[in-house]
């Protein structure tokens, strides 16, 4: 019960390490916890759970869809694909149940090393790339864990790097207790399945956003979306959509809302949008990747057992990992390559749901160093009531403005580093640093929290923040999420425009110009925090502009933001360049936005954009 071995904890169990009195060897202990009142789905994910790890050792008997059998798994031992059962708690008949001694339900099974989500965060930290060789193993062991899955007539729902872990260097898939029979219908009631935003198929996404299917029928195919989501990230060691995500988290109260404002993206699309380092990577790679997996019309989409005949996987590569194989044929037969034992850290799992609350993710007081001030100079520190809030921001409170601001929104927030500070006037001290945008500032800040255990927390939650957990988030199905889709559809979705690559008519220009632009945190009275950008008011009413580094179009503010927005003169003497203006978008609750400061090159210009913002707000 030491903090140690704690494994991680979810919205309905906890695990922990144990130990097999009789043999002696490391287990995991999965406990359900106890329902708080009204409908609990515990029991069922628990029965669900013991009935779908039995099923799954069992040999395998060819299916009567030829499309989900392959002739390896004729061979394949289950114990070498998935995760091994031990025991459970049961009543006198073997039937699952809670203990009779305390009344608690536990699941016994063999220990995993770490997950395939902890690998690619170390390979992230240490920005060293898997080498083609080894991304091939590992994607053909992938697709033949969840071959079987398919093959014993179940769809797990929730497939994602987090999910695949690493058993005496085999990776096995876990996290079962979701899993129902192929063919089987999923209500949105259904509170017992839970799902990822950034895995999950866009037929998924449109069973949740559009209001004509209250159900959804379990097929491979859902799966089959979510294996090519989790392979792209064996090539660029993040998830592909979280950029994506980060855009609707800025305009979202939550995770909720974003992951709301995602799937309505998600469910329109046409054709997966990749980014241009995956076909970058391995050519090969990438039309396997294109022409199986990620393939908007489920209908012909491949199954992972058609998947194992491509010719990507007729020649395996030669290591695993990067370390040379035994043999020319690293990934045996019918069972997942043994990778090295690498020293990957294993990462505690908390996967609490986000609950639609606003309510911020921690709070407290800080410490922050002054732009210019020396970090070892105590009177360069200045005390501050600072929180993350629910969409991934940290924010503070002004006392100069008496008014809650946003010091970093969540995009920028996003891959930005937290690391603790040595020789520090204060103790528990940390900074945030990331890498912005061609033309924004670079973050480099200081901060301190107050005691060893408060550090603890903040770098804790800034991390968790900066490495988009909630593109991973857990989402659960039931009552709950079926009215608050309802509002969504009500308010939300009506308001939005989607940003996706098929519509870019949408966004072509009615206005442009150039505009300066003062950098995130400058001066506008300094001539180096300037920077020129082309922008212009698209058809839909964004304001769009040309990003360098993305080599793409680029939405700054969405047509929601353009219709409530404000646009205010600023007087010559307060700016270096003269005809500068601001845009104040509205608060978000009960916070508030530093206000976008832009310069046009004439007067006449500057009226010409003002007209036009004032034009997209009598529209609305």
């Amino acid at each position: 019960m030491s903090k140690q071995d704690l494994m991680g904890e979810g919205a309905s169990s906890i695990c922990r390490k144990g130990v097999h009195v009789e043999t002696g060897k490391d287990v995991a202990i999965k406990v359900y916890k106890a329902a708080k009142g009204g409908e609990d789905s515990r029991l069922q994910k628990f029965t669900r759970q013991i009935e779908v790890l039995k099923a799954l050792q069992e040999p395998f008997v060819v299916p009567a869809d030829e499309a989900l059998w392959h002739p390896q798994l004729h061979v394949a031992k289950p114990a070498k694909l998935f995760m091994e059962l031990i025991d459970y708690s049961q009543d006198a008949r073997g039937n699952p149940c809670a203990d009779a001694s305390d009344g608690t339900m536990y699941v016994i099974t063999e220990l995993a090393q770490y997950s395939l989500k902890d690998y690619l965060s170390l390979r992230r930290d240490q920005r060293k790339n898997i080498s083609l060789d080894a991304v091939k193993n590992i994607s053909k062991a992938i697709i033949t864990v969840v071959a079987g899955l398919h093959a014993k007539g179940f769809v797990h729902l929730d497939l994602k790097p987090e999910n695949l872990m690493m058993f005496n260097g085999r990776l096995k898939l876990i996290d079962v207790d979701g899993c129902v029979r192929a063919g089987s219908d999923v209500s949105i009631q259904d509170s017992s399945i839970s799902f990822s935003p950034c895995y999950c198929a866009p037929e998924w996404a449109r069973f949740l956003t559009e209001e004509s299917e209250s159900k959804i029928v379990a097929r491979p195919h859902l799966d089959v979306w979510s294996i090519g989501m989790t392979l792209c990230e064996l090539a660029i060691l993040d998830p592909i959509l979280k950029p994506t995500y980060a855009n609707f988290l800025r305009n979202g109260h939550s995770h909720r809302e974003a992951g709301f404002l995602f799937m309505d993206w998600l469910g329109s699309i046409k054709k997966a949008p990749l980014p241009k380092n995956i076909g970058g990577h391995d050519p090969e790679f990438f039309r396997m990747v294109t022409e199986n997996l990620l393939v908007c019309d489920f209908k012909i989409r491949k199954t992972l057992c058609q998947c194992m005949d491509d010719v990507y996987f007729q020649s395996d590569g030669s290591s695993h990992l990067g370390r040379p194989s035994q043999s020319s044929n690293s990934v045996q037969v019918g069972q997942s390559p043994h990778l090295p034992e690498e020293v990957v850290e294993r990462k505690v799992r908390n996967r609490v749901e986000d609950l639609s609350s606003k309510a911020p993710v921690h709070k407290g007081t800080l410490w922050k160093l002054n732009t210019t001030g020396s970090i070892e100079d105590a009177t360069h520190w200045l005390k501050r009531d600072m929180w993350v809030a629910s969409n991934g921001s940290l924010c503070y409170f002004s006392i100069k403005e008496s008014r809650r601001l946003v010091l970093i929104d969540a995009p920028r927030l996003v891959a930005a580093k937290i690391e603790a500070c040595e020789q520090s006037a204060y103790e528990f001290s940390f900074r945030i640093s990331a890498t912005s945008d061609e033309h924004e500032s670079d973050i480099d800040m200081v901060f301190a929290a107050e005691s060893a255990e408060e550090f603890e927390k903040w770098t804790s939650r800034l991390t968790s923040a900066a490495n988009m957990d909630g593109v991973m988030q857990t989402m659960r199905l039931g009552g709950e999420m079926a009215a608050e889709l309802k509002t969504f559809r009500l308010t939300v979705k009506n308001r939005r425009m989607k940003v996706i690559d098929d519509e870019k008519d949408q966004f072509a220009p009615i206005f442009t110009a150039k505009l300066w632009k003062v950098k995130a945190e400058g001066d506008r009275t300094k001539e180096g925090d300037w920077f020129e950008r082309e922008m212009w008011i698209s058809k839909n009413g964004s304001l769009v502009y040309w990003s360098k580094k993305e080599d793409r179009d680029l939405v700054y503010y969405t047509s929601d933001d353009m219709a409530k927005a404000k646009c205010t003169l600023i007087p010559k003497e307060a700016s270096f360049k003269p005809w500068a203006f601001q845009v104040h978008l509205p608060s978000n609750g009960d916070v508030e936005f530093a206000p976008g400061e832009f310069a046009a090159e004439t007067e006449a210009m500057r009226e010409s954009w003002r007209e036009e913002f004032n034009k997209l707000q009598t529209a609305a």
